[in-house]
């Protein structure tokens, strides 16, 4: 079997992954001073109580090229495949390219995602089975970097502050939006983020994400999805109930990616499109 890394941005309980002999490398999350290893010396709801006292926008510090050198060295004879966020949200991805340039190794295969959170923690779980079933290193990459152009998220955020706070909206319109009680749907696409509708209300923005999901991308319920959300269980059920014939599937918390941006009471889904 190869050695699978991934990065603490996939959202995947730390021991889930240990359970599967998945190697987890902690991204630095910092609040001003403060400075925590994501998943490790702070967990995903520690981190939504810091977001909504802290003056302070959370920042991530990508994984350095030497940490990825230390666990390739770790490995000397076996292969070896990492599942880093998407290379447009950070540095991660060049950084593990450049220790694998550095080993000279040529059984090291460096994935681009094109995501994050949940969305990366999907992929990690289809490789990780076929890991166990035995496919070769090789084929295992080079499959998942296809199935990546079909992983899809969606969001309702339920507060527009931190979309604020972070510059992907000015205060003006923050203003106005909660006025109005727009709740923006947010989409992680291809490493991208982008608010792919808005409406008036949860329930309203609920719906529209259905639409989004129903007939512009539609999902592969033949293969795994699950739900996240950054603590708000009401919002989360909301959405679960829109999707009834789903409700079996895994939860997980979202992390510091995706709830530093959304903020507290983001709830989403993530799935693979049918071709």
């Amino acid at each position: 079997m190869a050695i699978l890394i991934t990065d603490s941005t996939s959202d995947l309980p730390l021991a889930e992954l240990e359970a599967q002999n998945i190697i987890m490398l902690s991204l630095k999350v910092s609040f001003g001073s403060e400075e925590f290893l994501d998943k490790r010396t702070i967990t995903n709801e520690a981190f939504y109580e810091k977001l909504a006292q802290s003056e302070d926008f959370p920042q991530t510090t990508l994984l350095s090229i030497g940490t990825f050198q230390e666990v390739f060295d770790r490995f000397p004879e076996d292969d070896i495949i990492v599942l880093p966020l998407a290379s447009k949200l950070s540095g991660t991805y060049q950084s593990a390219q450049a220790a694998k340039e550095m080993s000279g190794r040529d059984n090291i295969y460096i994935v681009e995602t094109g995501t994050t959170s949940i969305g990366l923690g999907l992929l990690v779980q289809k490789a990780a089975q076929l890991n166990r079933e035995g496919m070769p290193a090789a084929e295992i990459a080079a499959y998942i970097s296809e199935l990546a152009d079909r992983v899809r998220i969606f969001a309702v955020v339920n507060t527009l502050k931190y979309l604020v706070k972070g510059g992907r909206l000015s205060g003006m319109q923050g203003f106005l939006g909660e006025t109005l009680h727009i709740r923006p749907v947010i989409a992680l696409l291809h490493g991208e983020v982008h608010n792919v509708a808005k409406a008036r209300g949860t329930k309203s923005a609920m719906q529209a994400l259905l639409k989004l999901t129903d007939q512009s991308d539609p999902i592969d319920t033949s293969l795994p999805l699950c739900f996240g959300h950054t603590g708000n269980m009401v919002l989360l059920q909301q959405l679960i109930d829109c999707f009834p014939h789903l409700s079996s599937a895994p939860i997980y918390s979202l992390g510091s990616v995706v709830a530093a941006h959304a903020g507290p009471g983001t709830t989403g889904i993530a799935y693979f499109t049918t071709k």
